[in-house]
C-alpha cells in the first residue's frame, strides 16, 4: 500500500483495514486504528506505521477511544515473509519468554541471539525483548478490560516478574498505571471469578455450530463438549491444567475460564482457544472470494462461510487423524480416548467430571505400548513413523511453514496418504489453503446427478477456490448435511 491508500481508508475510516495499518497523530502523540471515530487528523500531521509495534516504538500511545491494541488482534498475523520471525512471534504471543530468556528462544529457532535480533530489527523494526516487553504490556491491557483479575494475577499472567516492573513497563507504554488504567477502562475486580477473560470476535459467529462440529468428535477423557461449552484438559510446556469455553453473544465475545496453578499459562492458553475458534480469520475477504458460488453456498451458515474448527493441540490431533485413516470418525474418536486411557496420564480430582486424562505428548506415546488398543500392525507401524519423525524433526507441526513444505514431508512417511496430509495441514495447523481432494465427503459434494469426478476433476474445480480451499472444503462438507 502507498501512503495515498492509507490516507484514502483513513478519510474514509474504513474498517476493512483495520489492523493492516496503524496511523498517529503526531499532535497528539497517539495512534489508532483506520476507522478510529474521532475527528479527522490533518494529513500533515499524521504518520503511518504498518504495525503496532512500529507505532510504540516511535513513542505514540494507543488511542483510548478505538484502542487499537485491544480490538486489533496482532497476534492473528503479521507482515512478515519470514517463517523463523513468524515462528518467533507466535512463541512470544504465547508467553515463550514468560519462562525461558532470548537466548532459549534463539535456540528453539536453531539460530543465535544475534541472528534472531538482525532478523527483528530487519524485518519488523522493532527488537525481539522490545517486541515481548510490548506484547506483554498489551495482554495486561487487554486483561484489565476483558477479565476480572486482580493486578497481581494480572501481572503475573502476562509474563513480569513483579508488580514494579509491570508497573514501571505499563506506565512506560501507556502513560499511566494499571490501576488508572482499570479506571479509565471501567473494569471492576470480581475475586470470586479471577481465571475468566473474553475473547473478542466478529459477528457473525455460530457458537453452536462449532460446537455440533466438536461434539461428534470429542475425545473421551480429553475433552467434554455439551451444548453450550467447550471444556478440556491441557498441559503446556511449564503448566497443565483445564479450561472451559462458553459463548457471551451480548458481548461478542467467548468466556475463557482457565484453572491452572500456574497463571503465567493464561497467554498462551488465550492465544491457543483463539486459534481454535477461528476468531480472526478475516471473513470478509473470504466471503468476497467465494461470492456467487453455487457449490460452496450450500454449505454457508445464513450467507456466511463458517469458521474452520482448529486443534488446541497439534500432536494429538495428527494422531487422531492418522487413527482415523480409512475409518468412520466415530470409530477414529473412539480409538483416540484408548490410547489417552493406555498413556494413563491421569488429571487431578479437582477437575470436572469427563476431564480424567492428558493426551499423551510424543516422547510419552513413543514409550507407550499400544497392544490391545484396537490397531492393526501396520496403522501401529505409521503412529510410530510419524511420532518419530516428529521427535528428530523431519516433520514440524507449526503453521508458519509454507503448505507445501508440510505436504513434502509429511507426504514422505511411510503409511501417511494424501488425504491425512491435507487433513492435517487443514484442522491441526490451521493452514487455509489446504485441499484434502480424495476426502469422499467432498468427492460428494461435487458430484452431479450422482455421477462422480475424477480425480483430476476435483483439483481442476478446486483451483478458483485458491487460497481459501480449507474453507471450501468445510462448506463442501456442510452442503451434506449430516
Amino acid at each position: 500500500m502507498t501512503n495515498q491508500d492509507y490516507s484514502r481508508a483513513r478519510i474514509n475510516r474504513d474498517r476493512n483495514f483495520d489492523g493492516k495499518f496503524f496511523f498517529a497523530v503526531k499532535t497528539t502523540g497517539i495512534f489508532c486504528r483506520p476507522s478510529c471515530p474521532s475527528p479527522r487528523a490533518k494529513e500533515e500531521n499524521v504518520v503511518y506505521y504498518d504495525s503496532i509495534f512500529q507505532a510504540l516504538e516511535a513513542g505514540f500511545r494507543p488511542c483510548l477511544r478505538c484502542r487499537p491494541d485491544i480490538s486489533i488482534e496482532y497476534g492473528a498475523g503479521y507482515p512478515s515473509s519470514h517463517e523463523l520471525v513468524n515462528e518467533a512471534l507466535r512463541m512470544i504471543y504465547d508467553g515463550f519468554l514468560n519462562y525461558h530468556s532470548l537466548s532459549d528462544l534463539a535456540m528453539e529457532l536453531g539460530i543465535t541471539d544475534r541472528h534472531l535480533r538482525q532478523l527483528f530489527v530487519e524485518r519488523l523494526g522493532v527488537p525481539p525483548v522490545k517486541m515481548a516487553r510490548y506484547h506483554k504490556a498489551m495482554f495486561a491491557r487487554k486483561m484489565l478490560l476483558n477479565s476480572t483479575g486482580s493486578i497481581t494475577d494480572i501481572a503475573a499472567a502476562a509474563g513480569f516478574g513483579s508488580l514494579r516492573q509491570f508497573n514501571d513497563v505499563f506506565k512506560n507504554v501507556f502513560n499511566m498505571t494499571p490501576t488508572a488504567m482499570r479506571r479509565e477502562l471501567g473494569r471492576s475486580v470480581d475475586a470470586r471469578e479471577n481465571t475468566t477473560l473474553f475473547l473478542k470476535y466478529e459477528q457473525p459467529f455460530d457458537f453452536g455450530q462449532m460446537l455440533s462440529f466438536m461434539r461428534e468428535r470429542a475425545l473421551k477423557g480429553v475433552e467434554v463438549v455439551t451444548a453450550d461449552s467447550y471444556c478440556r484438559s491441557f498441559r503446556t510446556a511449564e503448566a497443565k491444567g483445564y479450561f472451559t469455553v462458553t459463548d457471551d453473544p451480548a458481548q461478542s465475545a467467548l468466556r475463557l475460564s482457565i484453572f491452572s496453578e500456574d497463571i503465567k499459562c493464561y497467554m498462551e492458553i488465550y492465544n491457543r482457544v483463539r486459534r481454535m475458534f477461528d476468531l480472526d480469520t478475516d471473513f470478509r475477504i473470504i466471503g468476497a472470494h467465494f461470492q456467487g458460488d453455487p457449490l460452496l453456498a450450500k454449505g454457508m451458515i445464513n450467507g456466511h462461510v463458517p469458521r474452520l474448527p482448529k486443534a488446541f493441540e497439534p500432536f494429538e490431533f495428527m494422531i487422531r487423524a492418522i487413527l482415523g485413516q480409512q475409518i468412520s470418525v466415530k470409530a477414529a474418536t473412539t480409538m483416540a480416548g484408548r490410547v489417552a486411557e493406555k498413556a494413563g496420564l491421569v488429571c487431578g480430582d479437582d477437575f470436572p467430571r469427563g476431564l480424567d486424562y492428558f493426551f499423551p505428548g510424543p516422547e510419552e506415546l513413543a514409550r507407550l505400548d499400544l497392544e490391545g488398543v484396537g490397531l492393526t500392525n501396520n496403522r501401529r507401524q505409521t503412529l510410530s513413523t510419524a511420532v518419530q519423525a516428529i521427535l528428530n524433526g523431519a516433520v514440524k507441526l507449526s503453521s508458519n511453514q509454507s503448505l507445501e513444505n508440510f505436504q513434502r514431508d509429511f507426504s514422505s512417511l511411510k503409511g501417511i496418504g494424501d488425504w491425512t496430509v491435507n487433513y492435517v495441514a487443514m484442522r491441526g495447523l490451521g493452514l487455509p489453503d489446504s485441499f484434502p481432494a480424495g476426502d469422499l465427503g467432498v468427492i460428494k459434494a461435487l458430484a452431479v446427478d450422482g455421477v462422480k469426478p475424477a480425480p483430476g476433476q476435483v483439483l481442476e474445480i478446486a483451483e478458483k477456490w485458491r487460497p481459501y480451499r480449507s474453507y471450501a472444503t468445510l462448506c463442501l462438507w456442510n452442503s451434506l448435511g449430516n
